[in-house]
């Protein structure tokens, strides 16, 4: 029984390191940056995106 709550860990991280060497993280961050514009997120920063879009036409009227 010890045997087993001394192994369930060690499998466990051993996972994980081998879930953490075979991803791929070049291709998750070139993904994530397509959802930025001028480091702000196009979903959770959108009002401050539509405020910047709004003074660029004001000023382009002007």
């Amino acid at each position: 029984m010890i045997a087993v709550f001394i192994l369930i860990p060690v499998f466990s991280f051993a996972l994980f390191t081998l879930v953490c060497y075979k991803t791929d993280w070049e291709a998750i961050d070139e993904q994530n940056r397509q959802y930025y514009i001028d480091g702000y997120h196009i979903y959770y920063d959108r009002k401050i995106l539509r405020q910047k879009e709004v003074e660029q036409l004001k000023s382009k009227l002007e």
